[in-house]
């Protein structure tokens, strides 16, 4: 039978024991959902590093690529000045050409003239001979009748005075075609002389005639000289562009990843939102006992510089801080709430200084600010209630990272804000 002793002994062995277990869990829990976090983390910093990584390797094909559009402008450049080389062969090949067919032209008449002097020089050539013949046969039958032809003339003449005039009459026909052959004579020489003056001319025409298709052949080999050269240039041209395309695909490629990174970290960093939502209260805080609320609503929240000299974090120079910065892990994008109900007086979007910042005045000579914000929710006039929210953490403006520089200024004067909120 179990005395009242050993049922309080069982209790408290029980008792002792859960306090042990929930001990032990309670120990085992933030171990686990640190490795977690820390998981997560190391995805995220493997994700930027990639980012980075092939954001360098675009960098370095950017490079490239300017190199070698650099390069395909000089050949175009080249390719240009060869054009307006061949442009220029090709209109003095056009000139000399058609010197060359004015020239050949003028050598055809002159061969047709000489042509035709040939065939008169022929004709001639062939009356001398008809007459050469004729009067040698007249001198031959002259010879051999001797004494007794002219006896015969005489004997057969009527008269003295016939006689002689016969006579007369064999002796001008023997001096006329002499005369005649001397004439042909002459008229062959003259023509000879044409045809020599022609086939001169035609020597000098064929002389000019060569010098231009030895200038045509100068310039045939120019221009086959030239176009090898384009031929080189446009094959350099065509292998540039090649590499272009293989840059431009890289580049691209590299595009698609860091884009598929980028999607890949949102998830990461949407993952590490969530776990540390779950760590934390979005939920805000209630006023101090000075009435005062904390502007960032999150129980992980902490301030990072706190109000009073230091060496400023971008020009580090040593200066006095305004106010204090506020910060948390995952800070981007997260609330802001108003520290007291007041009326907003300003509202500022900028990209220098205290970059997009809200200010709100309590009343008693108290204003708030609230600066570096991502966004704002509120507007110029508005009346806001206390815990109300009225921007959202950021990083605007001259800031090292997302957090918030919160101010309270007394009577126009900029106080210490950890004197008058605190979490």
């Amino acid at each position: 039978m179990m005395t009242k002793t050993d049922f309080f002994k069982r209790v408290f062995s029980f008792l002792l024991c859960f306090a042990i277990v929930a001990v032990g869990l309670g120990g085992f829990a933030p171990s686990t959902h640190a490795k977690s976090l820390n998981s997560l983390k190391a995805e995220q910093a493997e994700l930027k590093e990639k980012v980075k990584e092939s954001e360098k390797k675009i960098k370095e094909l950017e490079t490239a690529k300017a190199e070698q559009e650099k390069i395909i402008d000089e050949l175009n450049k080249q390719i240009g000045q060869l054009n307006g080389q061949l442009d220029n062969i090709n209109a003095q090949q056009k000139v000399i050409n058609d010197e060359i067919r004015a020239i050949e032209a003028k050598i055809q008449k002159l061969d047709d003239e000489i042509r035709q002097l040939d065939i008169e020089i022929a004709q001639k050539d062939v009356e001398i001979d008809n007459l050469v013949q004729l009067y040698c046969e007249r001198l031959r039958a002259n010879y051999i009748a001797g004494e007794t032809s002219v006896l015969e003339l005489f004997t057969a003449s009527s008269s003295l005075s016939n006689f002689f005039n016969r006579l007369e009459l064999f002796r001008r026909v023997t001096a006329n075609d002499q005369k005649i052959v001397n004439q042909l004579n002459e008229e062959i020489k003259a023509i000879e002389e044409m045809k020599q003056k022609l086939e001169d001319s035609k020597a000098e025409i064929e002389a000019e005639k060569a010098t231009l298709e030895v200038k045509k052949a100068e310039l045939q080999s120019a221009e086959n000289e030239l176009k090898a050269t384009q031929s080189e240039i446009m094959a350099k041209s065509a292998e540039v562009n090649k590499k272009l395309q293989a840059i431009n695909y890289q580049t691209k490629q590299l595009e698609v990843s860091i884009d598929s990174y980028n999607k890949e970290m949102d998830k990461v960093e949407a993952d590490i939102d969530k776990f540390l939502q779950s760590q934390t209260s979005s939920r805000p805080m209630d006023p101090n006992s000075k009435g005062w609320t904390w502007p960032v609503p999150y129980s992980n929240s902490y301030i990072t510089s706190p109000f009073g000299y230091r060496h400023d974090p971008i020009s580090g120079v040593y200066k006095f801080h305004a106010g204090i910065d506020i910060s948390m892990p995952g800070a981007m994008g997260k609330k802001l709430v108003a520290v007291k109900p007041g009326t907003v007086i300003r509202t500022v979007h900028s990209n220098s200084g205290y970059g997009n910042y809200v200010m709100i005045d309590h009343g008693g000579g108290y204003v708030s600010l609230y600066a570096h914000c991502k966004s704002l929710a509120v507007s110029n006039g508005q009346r806001v209630s206390q815990g109300q929210v009225i921007a959202y953490i950021g990083t605007s403006g001259y800031s090292t990272g997302p957090h918030v520089h919160f101010e309270i200024r007394k009577n126009g004067e900029k106080v210490n804000p950890s004197n008058y909120v605190s979490k």
